[in-house]
């Protein structure tokens, strides 16, 4: 093992430091940065060659999930032994996680194959999928044209506009077939059409043809350039899983050639497109990059080095993950980096080991009693979601489901559900709307209900006029914010306003920071589905109520949660662990038990529900070590947290 360092608190006379060069994208940075070479037991090259047999990892760019060379080889060994495409088709889905988004067209390509020559030798197989790599190109090429007639044909725009892009479709309509199939030349064509006209929407018509027409040629050029035909029949598969995978094995880069490039703080795991993409930079952010879309893919990369490091796959210092944080947040000038609630996530993830009921179906939450969703339940719904056509199909899979919301999630569904009902015609920029109305309602009577309980403390003869003064500037505070409703409710001044230390004092005897945390909780819940971002409203066959259907089934999925908090001196033993909705989670927060079972007295009944699921599922060997789970939950209860003895009479025994 590595012996633990903590990086970034030295004494410098103590460890070997590289002192960070004066260079001029650091102008900003005040202070000089260190980052000490690893002194554990285990040398650099040994944390190197584990770094990079990690599989599944997702790129640190780009999110693709990345093979390690040697699974690659073993990959490309696999193919080269399939007799028939099913065989072919059937290996390459057990492993679609690995192929890119302009790979993965092989998959429809070879089942719509397999359909049609189910008997077919894997020679001729791959003859077809060589033919059918350039037939796929122009089949997206004529897609694409007829995009752009129907855009002029059914939406509102200018004579001028028309005009430009029927001139365009003209242009393209003589190299429909493009040969030699370059899209060079299709680009130009957008390009001009782009610049001539001034459509509202022209650039998010730009990119959806784009998008598809990138991804065609990618995958033509990848099949075409391999020519399966000419080769033999294993050297054929060999050559088709070079153009399916290679560009999905990882590589080590460093984050600056500026700081020591043999420390593994310094080292991040990219897939090697992005690697061959940035091959000439000194370092591998830099200030241009999109901050908000690298955050959440460093995010995912952090959380699947986290789950390494856990499984013992990978052994690194004990802050790893934090110097990997700074480092990345230096060199790209302080634009990529994670906030307070990213890090604190990580740290979640890194110390929260599986539940070994988690996978199991038909288990009640036990705040609120309906049924948990599995991840896996959430997957096939967000599949169905998507697979969806109208806002009737969605109203139906949300009526299917409607026994797994947690409360204020279900007020949610049902207002979609009514609004349906009311006009079955309602589109979704009306159901938005409408949906907005609602959510902003609900909004202002929950910081209503907080202003009136603030203010009934006033009258509490307990507290001193200094402290009265302070519950008024903040009662006086949150009305003048709720009277702007263009603001979002859960925004970074509200927040400011009720976690405002100056309100709290040391004491906090009105537990305004316990009582704030929930409120800006039930904020988030309400407003989340219905707010979408910028990033997420500009993707590709966006739709406001697919994406509102699956953030509320989001709320209803099983997650896990420390009954006493990590930061209340709770542990990561199974008895201090249990499953509930991600709503029910969320609003309790860092409670106290007592106080959690206190304002809730029903969660003792539905508690007694969710143990004797447990212990049912035991009995049946659906789940392993949990013998005793119930019996330390109940017992839990009732000696440590002032709970009645009804648990402990049923459940220990």
């Amino acid at each position: 093992m590595i012996t633990p360092v903590q990086i970034f608190n030295l004494q410098k006379n103590i460890y070997p430091v590289l002192k960070q060069p004066k260079i001029n994208f650091a102008e900003n940075i005040q202070e000089d940065v260190f980052t000490p070479s690893f002194t554990g037991q285990k040398p650099v090259s040994e944390f190197d060659n584990e770094l990079k047999n990690l599989n599944g990892v997702r790129c640190a760019r780009c999110n693709q999930r990345m093979l390690s060379e040697e699974k690659y080889h073993n990959l490309l060994d696999n193919i080269s032994q399939v007799k028939t495409g099913a065989e072919l088709e059937k290996l390459l889905t057990e492993n679609k996680q690995y192929l890119n988004d302009s790979n993965s067209i092989i998959l429809k390509d070879l089942k719509e194959i397999n359909a049609k020559y189910p008997d077919a030798d894997i020679n001729t197989v791959l003859k077809k999928i060589d033919e059918d790599a350039p037939k796929i190109y122009a089949e997206t090429c004529k897609n694409n044209i007829n995009l752009i007639k129907l855009v002029t044909e059914k939406l509102f725009m200018s004579e001028h506009n028309k005009k430009e892009y029927l001139k365009a479709v003209e242009r393209l309509e003589i190299h429909k077939d493009f040969q030699p199939y370059d899209l060079h030349k299709f680009t130009e064509i957008m390009n001009d059409t782009l610049r001539e006209t001034d459509y509202p929407r022209k650039e998010k018509l730009y990119k959806k043809v784009m998008l598809h027409q990138s991804r065609a040629y990618n995958y033509y050029k990848n099949i075409t350039s391999r020519h399966l035909p000419a080769q033999n029949t294993q050297t054929g598969l060999r050559c088709l899983g070079k153009a399916l995978f290679k560009r999905s094995v990882s590589e080590i880069r460093p984050i600056t050639i500026y700081d020591d490039t043999s420390s593994p703080a310094n080292k991040i795991l990219v897939c090697r497109d992005c690697d061959v993409k940035t091959q000439k930079a000194s370092r591998y952010y830099k200030f241009s990059d999109d901050s908000e879309m690298l955050k959440d893919h460093l995010t995912q990369y952090f959380q699947d080095i986290n789950s390494a490091i856990n499984a013992d796959k990978l052994h690194a210092d004990s802050d790893y993950i934090n110097s990997l944080i700074k480092n990345i947040r230096k060199t790209s000038n302080q634009k990529i980096s994670l906030n307070g609630n990213d890090r604190s996530f990580l740290e979640y993830k890194k110390n929260f080991t599986d539940l070994p009921f988690e996978n199991i179906e038909g288990l009640p939450c036990p705040k609120c009693n309906a049924i948990m969703l599995t991840h896996g339940q959430r997957e096939k719904i967000f599949k169905k979601i998507n697979e969806s056509s109208s806002i009737k199909e969605l109203s139906d899979i949300i009526k299917t489901h409607s026994g797994n919301f947690p409360p204020m999630t279900k007020l949610l569904a049902e207002k979609f559900r009514d609004n349906f009902i009311r006009d079955p015609y309602i589109t979704d920029v009306l159901m938005k709307k409408s949906m907005t109305v609602y959510v902003n309602k609900l909004c202002h009577h929950e910081v209503m209900t907080f202003i009136r309980s603030a203010s009934k403390k006033l009258n509490d003869p307990s507290y001193s006029e200094a402290e009265k003064n302070k519950l008024v500037k903040l009662v006086e505070a949150l009305k003048e914010y709720d009277k702007n409703t263009k603001l979002f409710y859960n925004s970074a001044k509200l927040q400011s306003i009720l976690l405002n230390p100056e309100f709290r004092g040391e004491e906090d005897k009105f537990r305004l920071q316990e009582r704030g945390d929930e409120l800006l909780a039930k904020l988030e819940i309400l407003q989340g589905p219905i707010c979408h971002s910028t990033a997420i409203s500009s993707k590709e066959n966006y739709s406001w109520s697919k994406v509102f259907a699956e953030r509320i089934f989001r709320k209803s999925v099983f997650t896990k949660d420390h009954f006493v908090a990590r930061n209340n001196g709770g542990t990561d033993e199974l008895d201090n662990k249990i499953g509930l909705h991600r709503e029910c989670n969320q609003l309790k927060g860092r409670q106290k038990p007592s106080r959690w079972l206190r304002k809730n007295p029903e969660i003792e009944n539905y508690m007694a529900n969710y143990l004797r699921k447990i212990n049912e599922y035991s009995k049946n060997g659906m789940i392993k070590d949990c013998d005793t789970y119930a019996k330390d939950i109940a017992n839990k209860i009732y000696y440590l947290y002032g709970g009645s003895d009804k648990l402990k009479k049923e459940f220990d025994k």
